[in-house]
């Protein structure tokens, strides 16, 4: 560019010119230099187009209008929005103004929220005087003296908690003006004293997301000074049974929906820190789970008839007619115990858990003497990159960011989920170990470091992980589908064991002699143990399922399931039994309602429960059943997940304390947990949550971890800190899945383009304790 004080002797351009003719000495004018700090000025030069002073980027020649300098900027590191991105630009130079975007956004999101803390509340007067006259208003009313209203609404009486405080520093709203205008050093006094407790008291940090966290402070704030918190008896005793009161009424609120929709009860057992024998109660209905309570079994017999006691307890609590199903792990007490209840009350149905019968299929598989191979060697190659701090900075370089390792569905999932992940990274990691960064790198000639790059470059050990992501990968979908809690499975799980049977052949057409002993270990399991005429029914009810005939044509034989699940609902009541078999066949033939456009329409974008409620009010004794079969779970999964409950509750003093209230505690805990879940659904899952990472424990630790210098240790903490997972989708989206081999080629052919699209996204569910599956080992991956 030329000097600012250089003359400018450019001629201006005639009108026929200004049309076509852009003229490159435009830069320098005088007045151009203006704001040329930028270094986006060293990448393009200024021209003339239509007597306008336009920006021309020296690369690709792309003319940029509007925006002057911040849209060559935009142009230069392919940020998209409104500019196209550069073709020819260097990557050293993208990669320069990406960086220089993020860090102007970042200094503008920063001096926003100094602002925000300095003067975000200081012009909300007007909401600051009604604060204060709702204070006067309250104070006249606790002196009994009449509160004059001078402003609109006033006098508007609040309910609840809010009738004692004055809103303050809720989610979306301002804080109040006193709170802004305080110093920065008295605000950090305040938040230092909240820390110090925290950590004192060993409480976790993620405490601070509870829904309650805000409201406590606010309750406290507005008590103003002099306010003494309530001490260890008042909040073990009388608080505690305050809250137990207050969650027994919200329960008693979920009676309504027992009725409408049935429920099922979740029953299963564990042994605490102190040996000590409990058995869980829950009810799951639509609108959600709640915990019932606990019992302590250590003193009985824990025979069928013990079991079947406390569980006919339970049903006549909760209601013989409002109780659909009840579910139980797959001990041979709680079978016989399920007998028992089936016996006693002929029109419910006892199950095994779905989700941990589909585990106990995993774990068989796991005993594959191919398979116990593979994952192995695979752990082995995560141990190696997680436990030393070059390898795992260039794996995170290459994979973009992403991990090798992921939450799974439940701790016996954990070995196949973590197959899938670095079968997706498998291009990646070959790509490292044979880049120059690696070879040029001191750890390239280490032994451990030759043994990796060999197990990396292992085209048989690919192979082999991609057959067993085949083949699992459709076990663990069905493994998710009855895990969750947001949906009712009981209309998808007969139809999900079938599809994912049916999808492990279809993978394996030319290699039949691969997935046989696969498919022997899942028939053998949902044949013999886990299919039930409930299943059935779901499946028959299900309008998705029933109205296509391609696949209905396949499963006739669930006409049998229904027939005994409506023998059982109207049992005694044969003028019931009639109108239902009946209602079957309008619902069949898709008559009346059910063959309405919109029902048509809605056959498989609404849940089938959802669907019944909609459409079949023309029979009307067939929806009712409908609505009660398909709004139930297939598995005992809030009951496992209590048992974290139990555990964080659980501590070495708090077991010396007598079981009702450990009942108590877990009782309120669960059952706020509740009413917080759908505002937790929308959350963004917490990368730095500890109890994410608890799971690959093993995967990651070296049988003996080598100690590492300063240096490394403050490395690993800046990895930590910038480390991300990814948001809830599969690796296998991107897998090629579909198996072109046949077994000649089987074990020769390198297995190509596995990856196609690196894109490596994670879910984080929620996952079960180990303590609840002793006899399966997790193989170590880290």
């Amino acid at each position: 560019m030329a000097s600012s004080n250089a003359p400018s002797e450019t001629p201006t351009p005639t009108s026929q010119e200004q049309g076509s003719t852009l003229d490159p000495t435009i830069g320098t004018q005088k007045n151009s230099n203006r704001g040329k700090t930028d270094p986006a000025w060293g990448h393009c030069k200024q021209v003339l187009d239509k007597g306008k002073i336009a920006l021309v980027c020296i690369y690709c020649e792309k003319l940029i209008r509007g925006g002057e300098i911040n849209r060559v900027k935009h142009h230069l590191a392919g940020k998209g929005g409104d500019i196209e991105a550069c073709r020819k630009v260097p990557a050293m130079v993208r990669h320069q103004f990406n960086q220089n975007i993020e860090d102007l956004r970042t200094k503008k999101r920063k001096t926003q929220e100094e602002y925000a803390e300095s003067y975000g509340a200081c012009d909300d007067v007007e909401r600051e005087f009604d604060e204060i006259e709702r204070n006067e208003m309250r104070q006249q009313q606790a002196s009994r003296i009449p509160a004059p209203s001078s402003r609109k609404g006033v006098g508007k009486q609040l309910k609840g908690l809010q009738s004692f405080f004055p809103p303050a520093a809720t989610p979306g709203a301002q804080p109040s003006i006193k709170s802004v205008l305080q110093s920065k050093k008295i605000v950090e006094k305040c938040d230092i004293a909240i820390a110090r407790w925290m950590m004192d008291a060993s409480v976790p940090f993620n405490a601070v997301n509870s829904a309650y966290y805000q409201p406590m402070i606010d309750a406290i704030a507005n008590m103003g000074a002099g306010y003494k918190g309530p001490n260890y008896q008042r909040v073990h005793g009388y608080l505690l049974s305050k809250l137990v009161e207050d969650v027994k009424k919200m329960i008693e609120g979920y009676r309504v929906i027992w009725k409408q929709t049935g429920c099922t009860i979740m029953a299963d057992g564990w042994t605490d820190r102190c040996r000590r024998t409990l058995i869980n109660f829950l009810v799951y209905c639509p609108k959600g789970t709640v915990f019932l309570k606990s019992v302590n079994a250590s003193h009985i017999s824990k025979t069928a008839e013990a079991l079947f006691k406390l569980l006919r307890d339970v049903v006549l609590f909760v209601g013989p007619e409002n109780v659909v199903h009840v579910v139980t792990d797959n001990a041979a007490n709680y079978v016989a115990a399920g007998r028992l209840l089936e016996s006693e009350f002929p029109r419910l149905y006892w199950s095994l858990c779905a989700a941990h019968y589909i585990n106990l299929i995993l774990q068989d598989i796991g005993k594959l003497v191919e398979v116990t191979e593979t994952v192995s060697q695979a752990s082995m190659i995560t141990k190696y990159i997680y436990n030393h701090c070059h390898p795992l900075y260039l794996m995170r370089q290459f994979t973009g960011g992403r991990e090798i390792l992921r939450p799974a569905p439940t701790r016996l999932a954990t070995n196949f989920i973590a197959l899938q992940s670095i079968l997706a990274q498998k291009d990646a990691l070959r790509t490292m170990v044979t880049s120059r960064e690696w070879t040029s790198s001191a750890y390239s000639k280490e032994a451990k470091a030759k043994k990796f790059v060999d197990q990396v470059l292992d085209s048989k050990f690919w192979n082999q992980c991609t057959d067993i992501v085949k083949l699992t990968d459709p076990l663990v979908h069905v493994l998710r589908i009855v895990d969750g809690e947001d949906r009712a499975a009981m209309g998808f799980l007969y139809q999900a064991m079938n599809k994912a049977r049916e999808d492990m052949v279809k993978r394996f057409q030319k290699r039949k002699r691969v997935v046989e002993p696969y498919l022997k270990i899942l028939d053998s399991r949902w044949d013999s143990h886990l299919k039930r005429n409930l299943h059935a029914a779901g499946y028959w009810l299900n309008p998705a399922f029933r109205f296509n005939s391609a696949e209905f044509d396949k499963h006739k034989e669930t006409i049998s399931g229904l027939l005994d699940v409506i023998e059982r609902y109207a049992y005694g009541d044969a003028d019931l039994n009639t109108k239902l078999t009946s209602e079957k066949r309008i619902f069949k033939n898709a008559e009346g309602d059910f063959g309405k456009m919109s029902a048509i329409r809605e056959r498989s974008t609404v849940m089938p429960d959802q669907w019944w409620e909609s459409y079949g009010c023309g029979a009307p004794n067939l929806q009712k059943l409908a609505i009660r079969v398909l709004s139930q779970t297939c598995s005992s999964s809030g009951c496992e997940r209590n048992w974290s409950i139990f555990e964080h509750i659980h501590s070495k003093k708090r077991n010396r304390s007598e079981h009702q209230k450990l009942n108590d505690l877990v009782y309120v805990h669960y059952n706020l947990r509740l009413q917080q879940r759908n505002r937790m659904r929308k959350q963004s899952y917490d990368p730095i949550c500890l109890d994410a990472f608890e799971d690959h424990s093993e995967w990651i630790m070296e049988d003996s971890p080598p100690f590492l210098t300063p240096e490394e240790v403050d490395a690993l903490r800046n990895d930590l800190v910038n480390m991300s997972l990814q948001s809830a989708l599969d690796d296998l989206d991107e897998l090629n899945l579909e198996d072109d081999r046949d077994d000649g080629e089987a074990n020769n052919t390198p297995v190509e383009n596995a990856n196609q699209n690196e894109t490596n996204q994670d879910i984080a569910p929620d996952l079960s304790d180990e303590e609840r599956y002793p006899g399966f080992e997790v193989t170590p991956w880290i």
